[in-house]
């Protein structure tokens, strides 16, 4: 490790801002790599220690996860939290109902009683402490001789942060978590001491014809007019700990929170986002590329579209249907896009021939090496990739097309149950019984039967039609009337009926239940997936173990340069506020002004209604201090910020550390920049923060927040 910080500090003496934009940086080897340079060089009016500190308060300090993939960051002392409009959508949405639809008509509170209590699920979570654990991670491995997949698996490392997080000094501290995460490819393993806030209160949310105006027609392009953002507030105990809901909670007292700027922004203006990109896969070789596109992203843009137009049909029905389905049909609109946008962007880009350039790039630095291991790495890397593609290809469409229905029994209930009548033992059966009544009543029960028999019967014929491996669920073998088998299932189970449910486990016959249909489906759905998992499993346990070689190679070739891959921890990206000319005679100019929505603006396609209220506001012209020099109210910007998903809600600084946007979008043509940023043409697009205290405050009249808030 001190050999490849040595590096890493050799490197960065003499990196030139030119290549700085690229890369999502770990604060915790800000110092070591030597940054402070090309931060100033590209703007940064701050010292690196306001950034990162592990002593005092920093930057670092206010951003934490929202929920389980997004970010979030502190805006006031009072534990106010800005992040994205999709990023609490799921949460806003479970709260919605008719008569209070707080995703159609929005929620603005008006004083801190009316900050609404929000899903259990919903916490906040800071980074408390990062360690660098790579020695210890390496000395566990090769105590209990593991391979390299285990080494890097959820069932190694958690064990050992639990013992490091009891013998840590926030082992007493309530809410406190502790993850190794694997870095390059499993050569560096860092420990992250995180503490999660459970009780969230909603403060501010747009409605959807303004948090997100244009809909999936305008997701991932530019130029974007939607207020993609809400507001929480966390809630703590009297001694500022994490603790469920309850009236007595108080707001979470902060010593570092972020201000915020009204100034705007300009061409060329430094710009620098914190937040936890997800998954990024960089240090891929071509073949990896290759079936990244056909194995994984192809399925899903197969068997997606047909499944988010029928979505769209059904809650164009009602507003019931809405209110069930839009959660969903947003999380599948985002991902096909993407997907597709990826494929269609590597091509486009030659990406692949530039991964084969690279690769020619390493073998002369193998050769140079001296290192056996370097030799012919990329020649067994495309072999196992070349020998999993329609295995892996197949497990995506089946997970897809036949694994994500509604109506789903666990064998080993039913397997359980009939192990308990064969006992005889009277308690044993009544406890398998009661497990199969709350599983049912939990997952079953609450399913609309029509929606996800639709949904079944229209995604099984893609299965059938682009599956490549000649091995089907036992079910769909010689099955020609697929409708009428899949009526069946969901008209004839007794899963689905509590009092059918209730008359079969009277009757103490375990064979009742292993002849219904749904119970008969999904065991051939389970055979089918372990015998496709026996092969997968062998394939991960190959390509963790031949990516960690390759891609320690990559690092040697590059002096340790790059940035790891991004795997959602905390982590910094700099760049300027930029436009883009992403192909020959169209320019995309940097900025947008609220015009523009009424611009877009539909009277029959329902991603473009205007919200009337905000109208009204539009044609008053009443902007207030939110507006610029030339009366016009800003609403979105570009930035060259170098993000991907998990940096959803990512607050996005000037150079001085003050809040300008919010980051909550890429643009269409940068879709493979997980697999390789692209300078020209990678954009990170913007909520302007002007436009979203307009709408806190003029549209919302959230006015008892704005006194909180450091405005500046």
């Amino acid at each position: 490790m001190k050999k490849i910080l040595l590096l890493c500090a050799a490197l960065f003496m003499g990196f030139t801002a030119a290549h700085a934009d690229e890369g999502m940086w770990l604060l915790k080897l800000m110092k070591q790599q030597h940054l402070e340079d090309s931060l100033r060089k590209a703007g940064l009016q701050l010292p690196p220690e306001a950034l990162y500190s592990e002593t005092s308060p920093s930057l670092r300090d206010c951003i934490g996860i929202f929920g389980g993939g997004c970010t979030g960051e502190v805006v006031s002392a009072e534990g106010l939290v800005l992040t994205n409009h999709h990023c609490g959508f799921s949460y806003v949405h479970e709260m919605s109902a008719i008569g209070h639809d707080y995703m159609k008509d929005g929620y603005f509170a008006h004083n801190r009683s009316e900050e609404l209590r929000t899903p259990a699920s919903l916490t906040f979570t800071f980074v408390k402490r990062i360690i660098d654990v790579t020695k210890e991670v390496n000395a566990e491995a090769k105590k209990k001789k593991v391979d390299e997949f285990t080494q890097q698996s959820i069932g190694f490392l958690e064990p050992l942060a639990q013992r490091m997080l009891k013998k840590s000094e926030f082992a007493k501290l309530k809410g406190m978590t502790a993850r190794i995460v694997p870095y390059f490819g499993g050569n560096q393993f860092y420990l992250f001491f995180e503490q999660a806030y459970q009780d969230v209160r909603l403060v501010a949310n747009p409605p959807y014809n303004i948090g997100q105006f244009g809909g999936n027609s305008d997701n991932w392009m530019w130029p974007r007019h939607n207020a993609d953002f809400c507001m929480f507030r966390i809630y703590a105990d009297k001694n500022g700990q994490p603790a469920p809901y309850s009236k007595d909670n108080v707001p979470l007292k902060l010593k570092k929170y972020l201000p915020i700027s009204l100034k705007g922004m300009n061409q060329g203006d430094y710009t620098m986002i914190m937040g936890f990109p997800g998954t990024t896969t960089r240090y891929l070789t071509a073949a990896e590329v290759k079936l990244r596109c056909e194995a994984t992203n192809q399925p899903i843009i197969i068997a997606g579209n047909p499944l988010l137009k029928y979505y769209k049909e059904l809650m164009d029905q009602s507003d019931e249907k809405r209110l069930l389905l839009e959660d969903e049909y947003f999380s599948w609109g985002n991902s096909i896009k993407n997907f597709g946008g990826m494929n269609e962007a590597v091509e486009k880009e030659h990406l692949i021939d530039e991964k084969k350039a690279e690769e020619n790039r390493f073998r002369a630095f193998a050769a140079k090496s001296g290192k056996a291991e370097y030799s012919d790495i990329i020649e067994r890397i495309e072999k196992l990739c070349q020998t999993y593609t329609d295995t892996l290809h197949d497990m995506t469409l089946y997970r897809i097309a036949l694994q994500d229905q509604g109506l789903w029994v666990r064998p080993s209930l039913i397997e359980a149950y009939e192990k308990a009548l064969k006992t005889g033992k009277a308690k044993n059966i009544e406890a398998a019984k009661a497990n199969i009544t709350a599983y049912c009543q939990n997952n079953i029960h609450h399913v609309n039967k029509a929606i996800d028999c639709g949904k079944v019967k229209l995604l099984t014929p893609y299965f059938m039609k682009y599956h490549k491996i000649q091995l089907l669920p036992a079910y769909l073998n010689g099955k020609q009337k697929l409708d009428a088998t899949i009526d069946n299932i969901y008209q004839n189970t007794v899963f689905a009926d509590s009092t059918k449910l209730a008359e079969a486990l009277a009757k103490n016959d375990a064979t009742v239940l292993k002849n219904d249909p749904l119970y008969l489906q999904v065991s051939d759905l389970v055979a089918y997936a372990e015998t496709m998992g026996k092969s997968l499993q062998t394939y991960t346990t190959q390509r963790k173990a031949l990516d960690k070689i390759y891609v320690r190679g990559l690092c040697e070739m590059y002096d340790w340069s790059k940035a790891p891959d991004a795997n959602f921890t905390l982590r910094m990206t700099y760049g300027h506020v930029k436009d883009l000319d992403p192909r020959d005679g169209v320019h995309y100019n940097w900025r947008t002004v609220l015009d523009g929505m009424f611009e877009k603006e539909s009277k029959t396609e329902s991603d473009y209604f205007i919200n009337e209220h905000l109208r009204k506001l539009y044609e008053a012209k009443d902007f207030g201090r939110y507006a610029r020099e030339d009366g016009k109210l800003p609403v979105c910007f570009l930035s060259n910020n170098d993000i991907t998903g998990g940096n959803s809600g990512s607050g996005v600084l000037n150079a001085k550390g003050e809040l300008i946007g919010l980051a909550f979008d890429g643009n269409i043509e940068s879709l493979s920049g997980d697999l390789k940023f692209n300078p020209r043409l990678q954009r990170c697009i913007n909520v302007d923060i002007r436009y979203v205290l307009f709408i806190i405050d003029k549209f919302g009249g959230s006015t008892y927040v704005l006194d909180e808030l450091d405005i500046r």
